[in-house]
């Protein structure tokens, strides 16, 4: 027979007060951390579960944030969906997660959804240029809100963020040190301030090292999947190709590799490829690929961030620093290779 356990029985097995518990489950100030993580562990063990709807009525907060993102099909959204989920639940908070499928009008509905009661605060990530009137709306009502990997310079916004333009700066600097000087970039989707941001990090680094790429150096694409075979087949029309590529993602870098590996080149001895992100679980997209060299993301300490800030925001103090930037690092792999450098 299942018992649900109360209260007072998670106080019993953590040796503390009915009062203190109540203060951790609904992530109040003044418990000391040890006390917090001896709450969490007894609240674990008896299988707790919390009645949203009494403590909506109790402390006028749900317990549930919500989190918005543009689409369930983007593998970095989903790895950084699952770390938010382990964050989430070592604080005891529920995540309820939406894809608004790159449709601004239901981006709109969602947020609308999360403003009328359903929860506490959302975190949006993933975000685009025309998303401006959701977060003027949001900052209008004081609905709290944290974004991820979008940056708005001119309005105070909660957000946190890689070093995007840092990252395009050492693939460049990589394939550079491996003797490449005719180095192409492949684009992400230019409607969203990361792609922007490696886009331009590309270029600086480019004209730091007194390179100056052509203009079908730029092979553009929409970010979706499947553009990455579209990305290979512009430049297997080419003449004379780049002999490194910086790609927007990982996912893109594996599809290029894969098209380009049914045109009969050699990666990387025929060309050097590096992505972003550095998503092992795609090794699996097709067998025999090598390790991707990569540009990995910290998306745990960003989760981590993320979720401090927002229960910063519903708790009604603004998170100090109020915009967190994360440096990403280069992971090596086997789709780059040296190039001798001719006089």
């Amino acid at each position: 027979m299942l018992i649900i356990a109360s209260i007072l029985d998670i106080a019993r097995l953590a040796g503390v007060s009915k009062t203190t518990v109540s203060k951790v489950l609904n992530h109040q100030y003044g418990v000391h951390e040890e006390t917090r993580k001896k709450v969490w562990q007894a609240a674990a063990e008896l299988h707790y579960t919390p009645n949203i709807a009494a403590r909506a009525l109790v402390t006028s907060k749900t317990g549930v944030i919500g989190v918005v993102y543009d689409s369930f099909k983007s593998p970095i959204y989903n790895e950084l969906a699952g770390q938010l989920e382990s964050q989430a639940q070592k604080l005891g908070i529920h995540l309820v997660f939406c894809s608004c499928n790159q449709q601004q009008a239901s981006k709109l509905h969602y947020i609308q959804y999360f403003m009328g009661g359903a929860a506490d605060g959302v975190i949006l990530f993933g975000s685009a240029e025309d998303d401006d009137p959701v977060i003027e709306r949001l900052m209008a009502v004081k609905f709290p809100f944290v974004v991820i990997e979008h940056r708005y310079d001119q309005l105070q916004v909660p957000n946190v963020l890689v070093d995007n333009v840092g990252g395009a700066k050492q693939a460049v600097q990589y394939l550079y040190k491996l003797g490449h000087r005719h180095i192409a970039h492949v684009t992400g989707n230019l409607r969203h301030q990361v792609a922007v941001d490696r886009y331009n990090g590309f270029k600086e680094a480019m004209q730091t090292l007194g390179l100056e790429p052509a203009s079908d150096d730029f092979i553009h694409t929409d970010g979706s999947i499947g553009c990455g075979q579209l990305a290979a087949q512009a430049l297997l029309e080419r003449k004379e190709r780049p002999t490194a590529l910086f790609v927007f993602n990982d996912l893109i870098a594996y599809e290029m590799i894969d098209e380009l590996h049914r045109a009969g080149l050699r990666i990387p001895e025929d060309m050097s490829v590096i992505g972003f992100d550095h998503l092992v679980g795609l090794l699996s997209f097709k067998p025999g690929i090598h390790n991707l060299t990569s540009i990995s993301q910290p998306l745990e300490k960003m989760a981590h961030a993320a979720m401090d800030m927002i229960m910063s925001v519903v708790s009604g103090q603004m998170p100090e620093p109020i915009s967190q930037q994360f440096k990403p690092v280069l992971q090596e792999g086997g789709t780059c290779q040296k190039r001798e450098l001719h006089s």
